[in-house]
């Protein structure tokens, strides 16, 4: 199986700086793993860094063109095979945690096309029709309440092209990093003064006036961080097999570099001390 390094976590517990930093060490590459930072034109509004190092899947998009999960796996994979082929480590970095699952543990409906004529009738309809012609199932209270979400499942419900799952072909070390609350509400004030000192406000305009706000990809603008970090640690604290360390601890530097060389050096995973 393929190695590859998966540093996930919520937003502003520095993933990309760490991930730059290990690459610097390890020899390695990063494929972003951002629903928002596909876009183009989206620098100071999702909060882009730019490492100095080499990184995929920045900028692949338009906001007005359509991108989805099966979109980014598609990418994500090409990224990953020319990185392994120059013999280079791929890391995997961000707080999309769908995508990082969906590259993971690939699933049956991934790969399922939009039905652009039927999504033209549902985009027509209210929620609560929209609801009515589907199960919840396991979507969350968001997802239930998202009109676009609900579209998609109505989509993939009555779609006949269902793919042959897929296993995972990838020997994964999956490393998570976390900071309490309190620490992680600071960080996200001080990243969005930086930015709005940057011209945040002037990249909005912008875009609202080259694209308008109805698009999927303008749902970037104006998200609750605080908010959105908290769902973010709600999905990966769910998930199995991430070795988390905390941004806090003034030596998780030391442990998290013995834990990435130790599963490099011998292709194991290093459990929680």
């Amino acid at each position: 199986m393929s190695r590859l390094l998966v540093i996930c976590g919520p937003t502003a517990t520095g993933k990309t700086a760490i991930a730059a930093m290990v690459a610097k060490k390890f020899n390695g590459e990063l494929v972003s793993a951002d629903s928002r930072q596909v876009y183009r034109g989206m620098d100071l509004v999702t909060g882009k860094d730019r490492p100095d190092v080499p990184i995929w899947l920045y900028d692949v998009v338009s906001p007005d063109e359509e991108f989805s999960v099966s979109h980014w796996v598609k990418l994500a994979r090409g990224a990953i095979d020319d990185i392994q082929k120059r013999n280079k480590l791929p890391i995997v970095v961000g707080g999309t945690g769908l995508y990082i699952h969906a590259l993971l543990h690939p699933f049956e409906t991934i790969n399922i096309p939009p039905d652009t004529a039927l999504r033209a009738r549902l985009q027509t309809m209210s929620l609560v029709e929209l609801q009515a012609m589907t199960t919840r199932g396991d979507m969350n209270e968001s997802d239930w309440n998202n009109p676009r979400r609900l579209v998609r499942k109505i989509e993939i419900a009555g779609s006949k092209k269902w793919r042959t799952k897929q296993e995972n072909t990838y020997d994964a070390f999956v490393i998570g990093l976390t900071a309490p609350l309190v620490m992680l509400d600071k960080r996200i004030d001080e990243r969005f003064k930086k930015r709005v000192r940057q011209g945040m406000k002037k990249e909005i305009k912008i875009l609202f006036k080259k694209y308008g706000k109805e698009l999927p990809s303008m749902s970037a603008i104006g998200v609750n961080e605080h908010a959105y970090a908290r769902r973010q640690m709600t999905w990966f604290k769910k998930q199995k097999g991430i070795r988390w360390f905390d941004v806090t601890d003034p030596e998780y530097m030391n442990r998290m570099a013995a834990a990435v060389a130790a599963w490099y050096t011998t292709g194991k995973y290093v459990p929680e001390d």
